[in-house]
């Protein structure tokens, strides 16, 4: 039987660059007052523009019917 070739990795070559991790990455820390505050504001809009949306719909439906039971 013939035996199976190793695949090496060198992570020096310049196809796996990706891979490494150089000296001026830093982890990045969120501030949880600052992140609290996004969220909500993100949550703020989200209920707004869904209240828009369904208000737009009910408004739309209801004109069709009103066409609707004129006709």
């Amino acid at each position: 039987m013939k035996p199976k070739e190793q695949v090496v990795f060198d992570i020096q070559t310049e196809k796996f660059k990706y891979l490494q991790r150089g000296n001026h990455k830093i982890k990045k820390v969120v501030d949880i007052d600052v992140l609290n505050k996004r969220l909500n504001e993100v949550k703020k809009s989200n209920i707004y523009n869904n209240v828009k949306i369904i208000g737009l719909s009910l408004a739309t439906v209801f004109f069709i019917i009103l066409i609707s039971v004129n006709f």
